[in-house]
């Protein structure tokens, strides 16, 4: 009796294994093999702090990392999405740190590809969207025997959902931390209205989250990449809003907003906490932090302020975009000068990384964001005179929290 209950196990396993072979096998729709472009990053030592820079891109066109709270990694550090123009359209390429070989993802013109895309946390796939669909696409690098260079890229996509008649997508797409839903934003003119959506990846059902009028627009929608039930969003006149998902339809603002205060740029951080940047006199803004259940702000990497500064002056040391690394040990945050400061959470001591990536008043933002290792940050850099991807890596010291060095000021910036 034993023997038949292990070969009816083992049936019973062959055969689901088989079923899931077959789906796996089914489920794309399209398949192409993207372009390779040869390396042309540059690596320098920063003279600020001894950072390693490697400067992914050196081409006269645009070339932008993706906005900061967007999963740009796959987890495995293969591969870092960004945006180039160098087609003479802005489209998705992938960086291929082991080489430095550029992929541009989607050579084919029949589709228009949003370049908000949001790479999945744990896989080599990919979201994307156009007005009318949301796409997955998974990608299959294949190195040289001696993993010199990359010798194919194979995409494959499949159609997850289509928009519901009468509407259209717009703004980014965003991962839940359970990575099952994609959080998106609907639009429509009869009536006139648009929505907050969560769409189920695998069946491509839609959950109907929030729906307002379009008197403002909804935008920085994401899912928290920490708590599967958590999204945030922004809407007039009030910066910071939450859902749990699990309640469709009743939003709670987490901050009030008063008028005149500087409340922009927010991100998910570890333990249901938000970072920001904001302050409350014109040209101040400092990078702080708030428990979304509490509703507790704290300032953890101070801007200043004097009377009498310029603009100019005063926004070298204040912030505009900050990001929390995964590990929950470091904020980053940049300014208008394209200064780049991390905040050790431990001390809130703020080191200067690097600067000057952005002359004042023109200019992509740098839109620091982290790998999923925290060991080093993304952002666009003018260094070179034209928008390019740079990659700074955290000094090693900066792991002890109260070493010593030349670049323990946090405002030495001139």
């Amino acid at each position: 009796m034993k023997h038949l209950y292990f070969l009816l196990f083992f049936v019973l396993i062959f055969f689901f294994n088989a079923c899931n072979e077959t789906i796996s096998e089914a489920k794309w729709d399209n398949e192409w093999t993207a372009e390779i472009h040869p390396a042309e990053h540059k690596i320098s030592i920063d003279s600020t702090s001894g950072a390693k820079l490697i400067y992914i891109t050196t081409n006269i066109e645009s070339d932008i990392n993706l906005y900061f709270d967007w999963n740009c990694w796959f987890e495995d550090l293969s591969m870092m999405t960004f945006i180039s123009s160098r087609t003479g359209k802005a489209e998705l390429f992938g960086y291929i740190p082991k080489t430095g070989e550029l992929i541009r993802l989607n050579p084919r013109k029949d589709v228009t590809v949003s370049t908000s895309a949001f790479v999945d946390f744990k896989t080599h796939e990919l979201y994307v969207r156009t007005d009318d669909a949301i796409f997955q696409w998974n990608v299959d690098i294949n190195f040289s025997k001696d993993s010199s260079k990359v010798e194919s890229v194979q995409v494959k996509e499949r159609k997850i959902v289509s928009a519901p008649e009468g509407s259209k997508f717009f703004s980014a797409l965003s991962l839940s931390a359970n990575r099952q839903y994609l959080s998106a934003t609907i639009k429509s003119e009869v009536p006139d209205e648009q929505s907050i959506i969560s769409v189920n990846i695998n069946t491509g059902d839609i959950q109907n989250l929030l729906t307002w009028d379009n008197s403002y627009f909804f935008s920085h929608v994401q899912f928290s990449k920490y708590n599967q039930n958590l999204l945030r969003f922004a809407y007039e006149p009030h910066r910071l809003w939450i859902i749990d998902t699990r309640k469709p339809g009743k939003p709670k603002k987490i901050h009030l907003q008063e008028e005149g205060e500087l409340v922009t740029h927010e991100d998910w951080w570890v333990n249901d906490q938000l970072t920001f940047c904001g302050a409350y006199r014109e040209e101040e803004s400092h990078v702080k932090v708030i428990d979304i259940h509490t509703q507790k702000t704290r300032i953890i990497g101070a801007g200043t302020w004097w009377d009498g500064g310029t603009p100019f002056e005063l926004s070298q040391y204040n912030w505009w975009h900050a990001s929390g690394a995964p590990n929950g040990r470091w904020v980053v945050a940049d300014n208008w000068h394209g200064h780049i400061g991390v905040t050790d959470e431990r001390t809130s001591h703020m080191r200067l990384l690097t600067k000057n990536h952005r002359t004042y008043g023109s200019g992509e933002h740098p839109h620091v964001g982290w790998a999923p290792d925290s060991k080093s940050v993304e952002f666009t850099t003018h260094i070179n005179g034209n928008p390019d991807v740079c990659i700074a890596y955290l000094p090693e010291a900066w792991n002890n929290p109260f070493m010593e060095s030349d670049t323990s000021e946090p405002y030495n910036i001139k």
